[in-house]
């Protein structure tokens, strides 16, 4: 399914961090084993969307993944001090991922990205 930072050859490690909560159109809904996690920094499927969501089943983040498996891109709703002023506030925004899995800052969404992945967001009211 996916992997969590390390890296090997292929781009992959085999883990069973994860598992599939359900699926929200071809995206996968994860939750890590203990409930407390992350989203994967690779996939082991080309050009896959996986989701987190808050404890409340609220949407909090997806991550969008190129034909090499490699987040390219990162769309949240939570709190952003840096575009709202304050740490309760959530926002819609979105984060660029390079080839190194560097993130840039945040920034609020785009029409153009909103549209993209309209179909997903609006699942959650967003």
């Amino acid at each position: 399914m996916s992997s969590r930072g390390a890296k090997i050859k292929n781009g992959h490690v085999t883990t069973d961090e994860y598992k599939t909560k359900r699926l929200v159109y071809d995206a996968k809904v994860l939750v890590g084993k203990d409930g407390n996690h992350g989203l994967p920094d690779y996939s082991h499927s080309p050009n896959r969307i996986y989701i987190k969501e808050n404890s409340d089943g609220s949407f909090r983040e997806m991550r969008i993944y190129d034909e090499e498996g490699i987040m390219y891109l990162e769309i949240a709703y939570h709190a952003e001090e840096a575009l709202t002023g304050n740490r309760h506030d959530k926002v819609l925004h979105y984060h660029l991922i390079n080839k190194e899995l560097k993130r840039s800052d945040a920034r609020k969404m785009s029409s153009e990205i909103y549209c993209k992945y309209k179909k997903y967001l609006e699942v959650y009211g967003l």
